[in-house]
């Protein structure tokens, strides 16, 4: 059976048509880059989660449709996805946030355990989601809804082993999906220069990580180099000059 790969939102195309026009296309994708951070952090607090079969859950917001029905849906067979069709109420509800802040965040992430919950129900409860609900909730209130995991292969010492460069992927509202550097002291383990790979905050990239080729060590900069295929674009950090 597949593992959930893939969690997100959808726009209600009409209203995301609205938004995008009023915003002069500078808000493409409203729900799916406030959401999209949040939705990984649950999804790396689940995994691995086997939820009914498919690798990806798609929630669907819905305002300007009245006939669409809401509830969940398993396209197994067809196209290997599920998705799930937001309430009418529960829709506006997410439209009418104006700051994507705490209480958007706390509402997004029961919006979505409520969903999981009732996936896995219908399809047996082997998650146990019904139980854990709040233990989850509370795991991801203590770690602020933000994950911060290293990436070993691409983290390395400076040849006189002076420096650390180590490599992050960073999950939360406010950033996506993101990948960021640090390079710390190895003699005080202090963090000396830190650095966001990308170039706009929040990326809503799935497994954006996969695009790193190599890193590496140029003197006193640390190189990141990424994108498919080459030429590659490299992203320098450069340790302070004083250091």
């Amino acid at each position: 059976m597949a593992k959930l790969q893939m969690l997100s939102f959808e726009d209600d195309y009409i209203l995301e048509r609205r938004i995008r026009e009023e915003s002069n296309y500078c808000d493409v994708a409203h729900l799916w880059v406030a959401t999209f951070g949040i939705c990984q952090v649950i999804l790396l607090e689940l995994w691995p989660l086997d939820l009914d079969g498919n690798g990806r859950l798609t929630l669907c917001a819905n305002v300007e449709n009245p006939n669409k029905i809401a509830g969940y849906f398993n396209w197994k067979g067809a196209f290997n996805v599920s998705t799930y069709n937001l309430p009418l109420d529960v829709s506006r509800r997410l439209y009418e946030f104006k700051k994507f802040n705490d209480e958007f965040v706390e509402y997004v992430a029961n919006l979505v355990l409520d969903v999981l919950t009732e996936i896995d129900e219908i399809n047996g409860g082997k998650n146990r989601l019904a139980q854990r609900r709040d233990d989850i909730l509370q795991k991801l209130r203590d770690c602020g809804f933000q994950k911060k995991i290293l990436l070993e292969r691409y983290s390395k010492l400076s040849s006189d082993r002076k420096h650390r460069a180590l490599v992050y992927n960073c999950f939360g509202q406010s950033v996506g999906d993101a990948l960021k550097v640090e390079i710390e002291n190895v003699a005080t383990g202090e963090v000396i220069v830190s650095k966001w790979i990308d170039e706009e905050l929040p990326c809503c990239l799935f497994q954006h990580k996969s695009c790193i080729n190599k890193t590496r060590w140029d003197g006193d900069k640390f190189c990141v180099s990424k994108g498919r295929p080459e030429p590659w674009d490299t992203i320098e950090v450069e340790l302070p000059a004083n250091d």
